[in-house]
């Protein structure tokens, strides 16, 4: 294909240098007076749970729950993959697989130690036909699968005790799960 040798304008562009040419050149990108430096940092400050998010009186409250039932309607049952008698929680999220039922492939880091299966009639949830299905599993230094954990007396922010996990239901965070009671707001006293 043949380069073309006439502007928009029908100048012959073979033989004119750039600054020639009657084409309007595309105009040079300047800041003006924009700064790009970067701020001064702050002073560092520590987050108290007065400026926390989620907290009352200086309790946390109980965190919410990541999954919402409306993400899990289309479940059938769980499978688990390992006895539950050892443990005292496991992580809970969605990943996208390609079956509806069945082990799924698990890619992450640990191990997987149950799933959902959905309903045969579950949609695809995404253009590449694919299901969002709830899946549970254990990290290496995670309670029950490491005795130095750092989970001794809390838990990761996926932790659900598996003993709440129910289809179509999220599970939920226990003092089992957290590895002591759990941090509860103070009763609120006569005003």
């Amino acid at each position: 294909m043949e380069a073309p040798t006439q502007g928009p304008t029908g100048t012959d562009l073979r033989n004119l240098s750039p600054s020639q040419s009657p084409e309007p050149s595309p105009a040079r990108h300047t800041y003006g007076t924009q700064s790009l430096s970067v701020p001064a940092p702050r002073p560092e400050q520590p987050l108290t749970c007065t400026d926390t998010p989620g907290t009352e009186g200086h309790h946390h409250r109980e965190p919410p729950t990541r999954l919402q039932p409306a993400q899990l309607t289309d479940e059938l049952g769980i499978v688990w993959l390992t006895p539950l008698d050892g443990l005292d929680y496991v992580r809970e999220g969605l990943d996208i697989t390609k079956r509806r039922a069945g082990r799924p492939a698990y890619h992450g880091h640990g191990r997987l130690v149950g799933y959902a299966d959905l309903r045969p009639d579950a949609l695809a949830t995404r253009d590449s036909g694919r299901y969002d299905r709830r899946t549970f599993w254990l990290l290496p230094h995670d309670r029950g699968e490491s005795p130095d954990t750092e989970y001794r007396t809390h838990a990761p922010l996926e932790a659900v005790d598996p003993r709440t996990v129910l289809p179509r239901l999220p599970g939920r965070l226990t003092d089992r799960a957290w590895g002591s009671p759990l941090p509860r707001p103070p009763a609120a006293g006569p005003a």
